[in-house]
């Protein structure tokens, strides 16, 4: 049986695991010819079929069409009549999804924010990597105390569980994962064995080229300015035609309008350029001796600047995680204009529909308005100011920072940083 023509790419993760749970359940899957990534996808044939432009996507010989990795997965299983992939019960298949859902998006999705890091794609933060990076470590242990007496994850055979899993480990075992982390992960290791070489499995994921030292990240190299050819002697102009061209000046300088300042520009100058701060909390870690905390508090101007604790007004209404976060990410972008007056942590706490967003901000000046209202949705934020000699608002402060911070026993389930 025949699943169809994949688009993707020979190395895409997501693609390598459709091709091999249609290889282990015996279905024929062709891949698109003479695709081109980000070129192909953007043409509009290609979107025209799948309107995201993203891979992988199936086209099946009678028009049926899916996009988004765990459908395509579980489509093409579902093809393999015969095989083991999908379980044999509801409660099977329920356990299933769990793992594929908890490799994708407690894993996968951990190490890929850390590899945006690695592409220059986003600006760099050192406290958000290990963020990420601890994310990753801590679900790697879940799964190895799981594989602790099993040797699958769900049944005593391969399925679309463990065939998900293993592609995910061989993006982060090649990766992010090192030798020394490994040693630590000998039952998720031996799984990881077992499902890729089987001998189904083997042909489409090839070697593992497993990293002695996890990557890290390294800043590109400062492009040289190019050197500025000198400028040529003005000609001497008649007296007569300099003066016309000095009243014209005069008249233009007169009818322009003058742009109002910021009352922020008008603050007296700061001791603590805000920068040196975004560049100290970037490039070291937020705790411990030499960490940024203890470089704000050698540094911090109390007469230019403020801290505030902001919290959303409508938290009951919040729903998954990532639509949380996905609110933060769209209230910085509307801070855009305030940017060089403002530094700020926010992070959605809890879980799925029982959740709330808050976090701690460094703000120019006293006030948080000034700061605050370029953002349309400004008012939708409670503001409190945070005062470092209070204990319990110190603590505060450090933790939302640090990205350890619990607010009535909800944990820290992602963030975003403004700077």
């Amino acid at each position: 049986m025949s699943a169809g023509k994949l688009w993707t790419t020979p190395t895409q993760v997501q693609g390598l695991r459709i091709r091999a749970v249609a290889a282990f359940g015996g279905i024929d899957i062709s891949l698109g010819e003479g695709y081109e990534h980000r070129v192909t996808n953007k043409t509009p044939e290609f979107t025209s079929k799948f309107a995201n432009g993203k891979i992988p996507a199936l086209e099946t010989s009678s028009g049926f069409k899916l996009f988004e990795t765990t459908a395509i997965a579980r489509y093409v299983a579902g093809l393999a009549k015969n095989s083991t992939l999908l379980g044999s019960s509801v409660e099977e298949q329920a356990l299933i999804d769990q793992w594929v859902s908890f490799s994708d998006s407690e894993i996968f999705a951990n190490a890929r924010s850390v590899k945006l890091f690695f592409q220059n794609q986003i600006p760099y933060s050192k406290p958000i990597d290990n963020f990420y990076r601890d994310r990753v470590t801590n679900n790697l242990a879940i799964v190895e105390s799981h594989l602790a007496s099993r040797t699958f994850l769900v049944t005593e055979r391969i399925t679309l569980a463990d065939i998900s899993l293993a592609s995910v480990l061989k993006s982060v075992f090649e990766s992010l994962v090192d030798a020394s982390q490994r040693a630590k992960l000998p039952n998720t290791v031996r799984f990881f064995n077992t499902v890729a070489n089987h001998p189904s499995i083997k042909p489409v994921f090839g070697e593992t080229a497993f990293i002695e030292k996890a990557r890290q990240y390294t800043a590109p190299p400062k492009a040289k300015p190019a050197k500025e050819a000198a400028p040529e002697a003005p000609k001497a102009k008649p007296v007569k035609a300099a003066a016309k061209e000095a009243e014209d000046e005069e008249d233009e300088a007169v009818r322009e309008e003058p742009k109002p300042k910021n009352p922020l520009d008008l603050l007296p100058k700061s001791t603590m350029p805000l920068d040196d701060w975004k560049r100290a909390y970037s490039n070291l870690d937020t705790r411990g001796a030499g960490g940024s905390l203890e470089w704000l508090y050698q540094h911090y101007d109390a007469e230019g600047y403020s801290l505030w604790k902001v919290v959303y007004k409508y938290n009951e209404e919040l729903e998954v995680i990532f639509k949380s976060s996905n609110l933060i990410g769209g209230f910085f972008n509307r801070l855009e204009a305030s940017r060089k007056y403002l530094f700020g942590s926010m992070g959605v706490f809890g879980t799925n529909n029982d959740s709330i967003i808050a976090g701690a901000f460094i703000a120019r000046g006293k006030e948080y308005k000034p700061v605050f209202d370029v953002a349309p949705d400004w008012e939708s934020y409670d503001f409190t100011p945070l005062d470092l000699s209070n204990d319990a608002d110190k603590a505060y402060f450090e933790a939302a920072l640090a990205w350890d911070l619990e607010i009535d026993g909800k944990k820290w389930a992602d963030g975003k940083v403004f700077k």
